[in-house]
């Protein structure tokens, strides 16, 4: 922490009959604190990354020492269950590095709050014992600090990083020089964008989401583990495969959970629980955030693919970043997403006909065009680069869908920038590269009705 600089007077002994009570003052006393003190009970604080730690120490009998830190951030009563992951998490990797410490989750009053804490026990009490003091208390603010405040802070807020959190902050002036800083909620937000499922259909979603990272991980070891904590309830076998999930999986994971208690009471529905799991399987083979977000109310057996993909594509988070909408006209949106930086796009969207259509993958392949499509004898006397990146249908340079009139919309499909594209932000890199276009024309379901050609 570079807080503290003990222990001036080294090489002294220790006076017989020295309490632990006097060697936590003596700890402070060596680092020039004056720590509130209330019989056996002292209180100081210590600064970390983010924030100011309330600290408390407490000589109990049989020398033992008690350090407590509160986490400085509540907990609302509705995403305890979510946040609680994230907590047994740091648990569970702190065990290890801090023996004797413990990180938990406690209600108080309406909310609830986290703490750690460390009780250490002395054999006997020498001249060394004050640095041990000193070195307990910062190991054990060490466990809420630095990226341990972060993700805490994410889990407690609904967001995969603190540097979501930061990004929804927003500082308002209330007079003079106060500023009052807002937060918009991660969880609450989900409750204007998800359907209104029953909690078990959440909560067999979260268990088919978890099967899922067990399968894409291909461990056994993971497995046997997470098999054996379901004989011990539902959110143990959660628990262990939220511990090998990445950033992203264990945020829709907690905001899974916090589905699994703030949609009504019933949380008990064991047909519900079961429908939640088997239509969760099915949608963890696309995109499983959809997870949130899929109503499931429709028998999608019975749809078009186009339908379903439509059904898909008209949730809130293909409104958001990475993805943006742009109308075409003609009630025809295109959907973007960002791949290497850049805006591509990537699906149709027909919303007269209620259909979507792949217009080029996430490899950037076009999804729309055969070979038959291509006007071979146009492109003659083309660099070959430009000729094979036609026969690969690659998309991959900046091209443009134009608004579509009677049905149909032009398309503009680089084959090869100008050397401007290489050129990197100083100005070098500049190439001598002529831009190559096709031009073509689909129709609403992103058919070729006009062969690209080099020629417009």
């Amino acid at each position: 922490m570079g807080l503290f600089d003990f222990f001036k007077n080294k090489g002294k002994e220790t006076p017989k009959g020295l309490t632990l009570e006097e060697c936590i003052v003596k700890m402070f006393s060596s680092a020039g604190i004056v720590p509130n003190q209330e019989g056996n009970k002292f209180a100081t604080v210590v600064e970390g990354k983010h924030c100011v730690f309330n600290v408390a120490l407490t000589s109990m009998d049989g020398n033992r020492l008690l350090v407590y830190v509160p986490f400085p951030i509540p907990v609302d009563a509705n995403v305890a269950f979510a946040a609680n992951y994230e907590v047994k998490r740091i648990s569970k990797c702190s065990t290890d590095r801090f023996p004797g410490t413990n990180i938990y989750l406690t209600e108080k009053d309406e909310g609830y709050k986290i703490a750690v804490a460390t009780i250490k026990d002395f054999d006997m009490l020498s001249e060394n014992t004050p640095n041990e003091i000193q070195e307990t208390m910062i190991h054990t603010v060490d466990v809420v600090d630095d990226k341990n405040f972060a993700s805490l802070a994410a889990a407690i807020f609904g967001y995969k990083s603190y540097d979501d959190v930061k990004m929804n902050m927003q500082a308002k002036s209330t007079g003079g020089n106060n500023v009052s800083i807002q937060l918009k909620d991660g969880y609450h937000e989900l409750l204007d964008k998800t359907p209104d499922l029953s909690n078990s259909r959440y909560g067999g979603r979260l268990m088919a989401y978890a099967i899922h990272i067990i399968n894409k991980n291909d461990n056994n070891e993971v497995a046997e583990r997470a098999n054996e904590a379901l004989q011990n309830s539902f959110d143990s076998f959660v628990q262990v495969v939220y511990d090998i999930a990445n950033e992203e999986e264990r945020d829709l994971m907690r905001k899974l959970r916090f589905l699994t208690k703030a949609k009504n009471e019933d949380d008990t529905n064991e047909d519900d629980f079961e429908r939640g799991k088997m239509e969760g399987l099915i949608i963890c083979n696309g995109n499983p955030w959809d997870l949130l977000y899929e109503d499931g109310n429709t028998n999608d057996m019975d749809m078009l693919e186009e339908e379903k993909l439509y059904k898909r594509l008209c949730a809130p988070q293909y409104k958001e970043r990475p993805y943006e909408q742009r109308d075409l006209g003609e009630g025809m949106i295109l959907v973007n997403q960002v791949i290497g930086e850049y805006w591509k796009p990537r699906y149709l969207l027909d919303n007269e006909a209620k259909c979507a259509y792949e217009f080029m993958s996430i490899d950037e392949v076009l999804q729309i065009v055969t070979d038959e499509d291509i006007d071979w004898d146009s492109m003659k006397g083309l660099p070959q680069d430009a000729f094979d990146r036609a026969k690969a249908h690659s998309f991959h340079f900046p091209g443009h869908v134009y608004q579509y009139k009677n049905g149909v919309a032009e398309v503009r499909w680089q084959l090869n920038p100008d050397g401007m594209y290489y050129r990197d932000e100083d100005g070098f890199g500049m190439t001598d590269d002529e831009e190559v276009n096709l031009y073509g024309a689909i129709d609403r379901k992103g058919k070729v009705v006009k062969k690209f050609t080099l020629e417009k």
